[in-house]
């Protein structure tokens, strides 16, 4: 049995700028990210013990996990595989222009996402096997040990649907992971557990991020 521990990066610009900053944008994190990835490092080192730590090699990502990293003395390995979905047209958008320009498209995000593809980008199926066939192989390389892994906000919810569903329909947005909240899993025999979702503790003595409008 594998035990895995996912968290999507702390808040980055892009949240607060509402842009859509997708699989190929780089986005870095904000003071508040940086606090919420040093709030990540003292719960993990307190109540888990880590192996090793993969990450999007997309800095937001990278830098949410390297203080749990760096505290345990492991390296982050960057795992491209880990990125967001790339998403086209949509890449660095804001959402208004998304709801102007590409209607459908956006609209079938918002309401069907597991039959969306953003505008000449990645289906969220294509994103969903890529993101899903990675973090068990991961499993079965780490069999019998604990993995931390940072990754955005569609891997994450993959994970989770995995876990739950067995299907990308459970990509659904009651099932959305929060900024810099961390979700427990157990991987055996190719099957994903879920554990615990949305671990929010750690974040209580930080001020809460802004609304996210999408």
């Amino acid at each position: 049995m594998t035990r895995i521990i996912m968290v999507r990066h702390g808040q980055s610009e892009a949240n607060v700028a509402h842009l859509f900053a997708a699989g190929h944008t780089d986005a870095a994190l904000t003071d508040l990210g940086q606090k919420q990835a040093a709030a990540i490092a003292d719960y993990l080192v307190a109540h888990e013990t880590i192996d090793a730590v993969y990450a999007s090699d997309l800095s937001r990502a990278m830098n949410t996990v390297r203080p749990t990293a760096t505290r345990l003395g492991l390296t982050v390995v960057p795992e491209p595989g880990l990125r967001e979905i790339y998403a086209g047209l949509w890449e660095n958008q804001p959402y208004e222009l998304l709801r102007e320009k590409f209607a459908d498209d956006y609209a079938t995000w918002k309401l069907d996402p597991p039959r969306c593809r953003p505008t000449g980008g990645e289906s969220v199926a294509e994103m969903y096997t890529r993101v899903t066939s990675l973090v068990l192989r991961l499993a079965a390389e780490n069999e019998g040990k604990t993995i931390l892994l940072g990754s955005h906000w569609t891997p994450v919810l993959a994970v989770i649907a995995l876990a739950l569903t067995g299907s990308v329909e459970g990509m659904i947005p009651e099932n959305s992971p929060r900024n810099a909240a961390i979700h427990i899993f157990h991987a055996e025999n190719g099957v994903l557990t879920p554990v615990e979702l949305n671990i929010t503790a750690h974040l209580a003595d930080l001020p809460p991020a802004p609304p996210y409008i999408a």
